[in-house]
């Protein structure tokens, strides 16, 4: 299975915001090299691989200074970094909750699908079972059409017990 390229600078983007929130408190700061990282949660050749797919897709700029070599974010990245994740909480008292039945054939688009819904704010109550206090998104029912998984998913109005933090 192939995502679109706007599925997977989405993603990209994701981890960028992830890594950035790992080791940067100003939004103008930069990112020093490994030795200089503390607590990321990272090997060498990892943070490496991944701040060369940032650089690849315009999200930082490796630049020489007297410091030494530094990656800057992009003006690109800063823009996705304010973009807000539009969750609209419902109104109604109820929560969404998604179950799923995807094949095993389908296995790519399944885990994909569960790391979406786990990113935006879904909790996971059984493996092919979510529930969330917010709307059912736009970009979830767009992630669906693009996986081909309109028939393997149900969406339920709930109410529930369970508390959101």
């Amino acid at each position: 299975m192939v995502m679109s390229s706007k599925r997977a600078a989405a993603n990209l983007a994701w981890d960028l915001l992830e890594l950035i929130s790992k080791t940067i408190d100003n939004p103008k700061s930069v990112l020093k090299p490994f030795a200089q990282m503390k607590g990321i949660g990272l090997t060498r050749s990892g943070y490496y691989k991944k701040l060369r797919r940032f650089e690849k897709y315009g999200l930082i700029k490796e630049q020489q200074t007297s410091e030494g070599q530094v990656f800057i974010i992009t003006s690109k990245a800063k823009y996705l970094r304010a973009k807000a994740v539009t969750k609209k909480p419902r109104t109604d008292g109820l929560g969404s909750l998604v179950i799923f039945d995807i094949p095993e054939e389908k296995r790519k688009a399944r885990d994909t699908l569960r790391r979406f819904l786990t990113r935006n704010g879904y909790t996971q109550i059984r493996e092919s079972c979510f529930l969330s206090p917010f709307q059912i998104s736009q970009d979830l029912q767009d992630l669906i059409e693009e996986l081909k998984l309109q028939k393997d998913i149900s969406f339920f109005a709930t109410k529930s017990e369970y508390y959101f933090s």
